[in-house]
């Protein structure tokens, strides 16, 4: 099964358990109709777990990385590891975006929890890591900030119109992208 139509089922599976428990009451679903009920639910409950690693997976493998910087690499690994780990623990994400599916019937609230995972592996582990690549360089009084994973510079906000919340850009003003913008702090030379 290809990964659009695991998704696909996915949906299917939240369509049918949400015309499900519109139509029966919720006590004749767990106790007449228990067997299918709960099998719906369970499969349900792997597929929105699926869903969730993932587009996790994807985002965090798509972080840019120093390749020289493998101490750096190893921490951010293991960051995101003990994320996860903790949003698996009870009461953590995971339960909640459960929850938000199979009890709530809460599509986007279902999506939102999934994204507050990977916003907390990117403020937690990804944001600290890509600061320390962050620097001042040039001559005093025209100095930029430079990230060497990216080998980019960042246009601050207000430099230019076309992107009035900065960007990393390279020598000719060619931008690379709007995200991650630099936290070191005002120039100190």
């Amino acid at each position: 099964m290809t990964d659009s139509e695991r998704m696909a089922s996915i949906e299917s599976d939240f369509e049918k358990l949400k015309r499900n428990r519109e139509k029966i009451p919720l006590q004749k679903l767990q106790t007449t109709y228990a067997k299918s009920y709960y099998t719906l639910s369970e499969t349900l409950t792997r597929g929105a777990d699926w869903y969730a690693d993932q587009y996790l997976t994807l985002l965090v493998d798509n972080w840019p990385r120093h390749e020289k910087d493998t101490g750096g690499n190893e921490w951010m690994d293991r960051k995101v590891a003990a994320i996860i780990e903790e949003e698996n623990q009870p009461g953590g994400l995971r339960d909640r975006w459960r929850k938000a599916l199979i009890a709530d019937l809460d599509w986007p609230q279902f999506v939102q929890l999934v994204y507050e995972r990977y916003a907390r592996c990117e403020r937690e582990a990804f944001d600290p890591y890509w600061q320390r690549h962050n620097k001042w360089v040039g001559e005093p009084g025209k100095r930029w900030i430079f990230n060497d994973i990216i080998q980019r510079f960042w246009l601050p906000p207000g430099k230019d119109d076309h992107w009035p919340n900065g960007a990393w850009i390279d020598s000719k003003y060619n931008v690379y992208n709007t995200n991650w913008p630099p936290a070191i702090g005002d120039d100190k030379e």
